[in-house]
């Protein structure tokens, strides 16, 4: 059996409490942002056009620098850039600078 309930003295009620609301509008969230630091392993393979086992072998080896959080490892899109431009680098001393007219 439950006990009726008591009723509530406004004047203990702090003010903006019990529906009243501040009179303010909400604070505006956060929106996400269009595209995201940190990418797991599906998106690293996405945005190279590999497969999914060939980025975490690139993510394991230590080919592309990882973050971890908690059990979570992810690579920021900024260093998939730079091994981008840094594999691009390789290829041109090597001579293989495709975009190059013959």
């Amino acid at each position: 059996m439950t006990r009726p309930r008591r009723p509530i003295d406004p004047t203990l009620v702090p003010p903006g409490r019990r529906g009243e609301g501040s009179r303010e509008p909400a604070s505006l969230p956060v929106p996400p942002l269009s595209e995201p630091l940190l990418l797991d392993s599906r998106a690293v393979a996405r945005l190279l056009g590999i497969g999914r086992t060939k980025a975490f072998q690139l993510m394991s080896n230590g080919d592309l620098p990882v973050v971890r959080i908690g059990r979570c490892v992810r690579v920021s899109r900024a260093a998939v850039g730079e091994w981008i431009d840094g594999r691009a680098e390789q290829g041109r001393r090597r001579g293989f600078d495709i975009g190059a007219s013959a």
